[in-house]
């Protein structure tokens, strides 16, 4: 079906029979020729490919159906107030994106909204219309495949493949005292302030050679807020898809400051600085990145110069009150996690740890849930804290855990056991433990009241699992790696052994 839809591109789509497979794996291979023309070098050849890949109809249906059916905010309107709910809206805006020339269309303004920080703030966000928020996903597709061949290899936030966990491997990995091999024992833990907003386009641009034109109208866009029209000056949108991507294209090169290896393991820093910075690493997520040295003059002396200087000529700057220098001794918080290396008479062991604050923010989360549902009965209240369980279990059971489950399965069976009292001020707590509390098996006081439907425990997800991290270069768009992937998606991602 796939091939008929690119050979006739007027042909009326029945969207809810479209077999998506077919689109998916026509746009895959595009981007696996694209990914393996760059390696190569081949830039005439990535070009075109990337014109093939923006025009194509499976690339078309692909971005629509992200937008308007997958993505969390497909019920969110730009400033013309569209959304595409149905089949026939979702066809005819394909029409709509099939008869617009991408190189030269002209995009509308973004919608401003904020959303509440952890902090307290509020984080102001763009939300361009649902056709340019198409627009910019069948951009991405094209893009993607390209800087993924070309990013570092320990950036990790916003891309395919990767995740939280892959960075704080290989931080730990980076520090941790491991017989007589000597590791960097100082951290520059870093933050760049308002990276989105202060982009510079300028520099950015000059690093797309391809769309750079329709990129810049994205960038350019303006702002209506309170029915008022600001132009944007630097920065790129939060809220827009391709805004991550862009991120990491301005912040690419940021690793190499200090050495790195390329697929092949060979050391890619100058011979003038090889020595100086052999022991220097820097791992990215997104904005927050962390450099371990072996020194603290080092960090101060080299270090945070070089880096304030790449990021002036980004627009960013260091963002002084979130950015620390620290021991491994003394441990340090990154992505919600403590690392930190422990020293005992019987051995030294550096471990990662669910950080206080996250352990915090979990409890207040369910403690709201509890609170705000003093009606609700036992099955439903469980429906909806089993996911915020789930959800925080799988994160971090990485992770030297094990200690903060057990507590926090202790505090969720107080607030429950309080939630049961309030509910029956008159009656005796036998009688509330036995309506309200079950045994399964070897198991006591689990929370149901049936077998079907019972409180997940934090402590059933086994903690300290060991992680496999991806490997350096290695990337989906890869075509030669479609067996490593596969594997790396099913069961074997988990291994057994402790970490």
């Amino acid at each position: 079906m796939c091939e008929s839809i690119e050979q006739n591109k007027g042909h009326v789509v029945d969207w809810d029979n479209i077999q998506w497979d077919k689109p998916r794996r026509h746009v895959r291979r595009l981007q696996e020729r694209i990914f393996r023309a760059t390696r190569n070098k081949d830039w005439a050849k990535v070009k075109n490919l990337q014109k093939l890949l923006v025009i194509s109809h499976s690339a078309r249906l692909l971005a629509v159906r992200r937008v308007t059916q997958e993505n969390k905010g497909k019920y969110t309107p730009g400033i013309d107030g569209q959304i595409y709910a149905t089949s026939q809206a979702r066809i005819e805006l394909v029409e709509d994106v099939r008869q617009t020339n991408i190189f030269n269309y002209k995009c509308k303004p973004l919608r401003r909204v904020y959303i509440p920080k952890s902090s307290g703030d509020k984080r102001p966000l763009g939300i361009p219309t649902v056709k340019d928020r198409v627009m910019q996903m069948l951009v991405k597709l094209v893009l993607e495949p390209e800087w993924e061949a070309r990013f570092e290899p320990h950036s990790y936030g916003f891309r395919p493949g990767r995740r939280c966990m892959d960075a704080i491997w290989q931080i730990w990995t980076s520090i941790k005292i491991q017989g007589t091999q000597k590791r960097s024992a100082w951290i520059l833990d870093a933050d760049i302030s308002g990276c989105f907003d202060n982009i510079n386009h300028d520099a950015l641009l000059k690093r797309i050679p391809v769309f750079r034109e329709t990129i810049k109208q994205w960038l350019k866009s303006g702002i209506i807020e309170f029915g008022k029209y600001f132009q944007t000056k630097s920065g790129t949108p939060q809220g827009g898809i391709i805004s991550p991507l862009l991120a990491n294209i301005a912040l690419d090169g940021m690793e190499r400051l200090f050495g790195a290896e390329n697929s092949k393991g060979n050391y890619t820093t100058p011979s003038s600085r090889r020595g100086e910075n052999k022991k220097l690493s820097l791992i990215r997520y997104a904005d927050d990145f962390v450099v371990t040295a072996p020194s603290r003059e080092r960090i101060t002396n080299y270090v945070l110069p070089t880096l304030r200087t790449f990021l002036k000529e980004r627009g960013m700057e260091l963002n002084e009150a979130k950015t620390q220098i620290m021991h491994r001794d003394d441990g340090f918080d990154f992505l919600g996690f403590t690392i930190r290396q422990y020293h005992s008479k019987a051995r030294r062991v550096c471990l990662a740890k669910p950080s206080k604050k996250a352990v915090k923010r979990h409890l207040e989360h369910i403690k709201t849930v509890i609170s705000r549902n003093k009606q609700m009965r036992a099955d439903e209240l469980i429906s909806k804290l089993n996911p915020i369980i789930r959800g925080w279990a799988n994160y971090y059971c990485y992770s030297s855990a094990k200690e903060t489950f057990n507590y926090i399965d202790y505090r969720i069976w107080k607030m429950l056991w309080q939630w049961c009292l309030r509910r029956h001020p008159k009656k005796g707590k036998q009688w509330i433990r036995y309506r309200y509390f079950m045994n399964i098996d070897n198991k006591t006081w689990i929370f149901g009241e049936r077998k079907e439907n019972t409180l997940l425990f934090s402590r059933s997800f086994r903690a300290g699992v060991r992680y496999t991290p991806v490997k350096g270069y290695n990337s989906p768009y890869d075509a030669g790696l479609h067996e490593y992937w596969s594997k790396r998606y099913s069961k074997s991602w988990r291994e057994t052994t402790p970490m």
